[in-house]
């Protein structure tokens, strides 16, 4: 089942280890969008001569940062170079440098909604959906999971960050999309996760066709 397409931009706000690949594959082989993955199209392909220019601007100037050590990084990486703050910089500064000449389908990264004037001035031409996925359900995800590219995590807990995420995402959301919960248990085979994904995609289908097609 395809859906149309539309003349506004959307844009898909997800928490740490939310499902994001359930709905992010799946969508865009449904959808007749442009997509924009704002981690593997953006902070993770910067060019030296933006890379020049961050610099200048995030006043990075310098022994040890250089534009070799921004360009074409991953965000692990990049998030260690420059700590939270100036991440969060970072991120606000590459979104202000994109333009879309088509309806556009943009998954933010984690922490693009931790800026509040980057979001009001995404959401002047941008409808925000938050995927909402359960906080105990991510805590549940981390116990399998070891990862190092969270904004906070040298302030407080991952259960700290969660609860003072959610906030930022609830503040900066047009729509929520909640996302169903499952039986909570940390061994499920195959099939079970298969079908819960899929439940988990079409649920998400049937919300974008109630709510979505309403957007003026």
């Amino acid at each position: 089942m395809n859906f149309p397409k539309y003349d506004w931009n959307i844009v898909l706000t997800w928490m740490p280890w939310s499902g994001k690949t359930t709905i992010w594959k799946r969508l865009k082989e449904r959808l007749w969008y442009d997509f924009c993955d704002f981690d593997d199209d953006i902070l993770e392909k910067i060019t030296l001569e933006t890379a020049e220019e961050v610099i200048w601007v995030l006043n990075l100037r310098n022994n040890w940062i250089t534009p070799e050590k921004l360009a074409n990084q991953e965000v692990e990486y990049l998030l260690w170079l420059l700590w939270d703050d100036k991440f969060l910089e970072l991120e606000g500064f590459l979104w202000k440098k994109l333009k879309f000449e088509t309806p556009t389908v943009l998954s933010t990264s984690w922490s693009l909604p931790l800026s509040l004037n980057t979001m009001d001035n995404l959401r002047k031409n941008w409808k925000v959906i938050y995927i909402n996925t359960p906080l105990e359900v991510i805590m549940t995800r981390l116990k399998e999971m070891k990862r190092n590219r969270i904004v906070g995590m040298w302030k407080m807990t991952l259960e700290k960050i969660l609860e003072y995420r959610d906030n930022y995402y609830n503040i900066t959301k047009d729509f929520d999309f909640k996302v169903p919960i499952f039986e909570l248990r940390e061994w499920k085979t195959k099939e079970e996760r298969d079908n819960e994904k899929n439940i988990i995609f079409w649920k998400f289908m049937e919300f974008y066709n109630n709510e979505v097609l309403w957007i003026k």
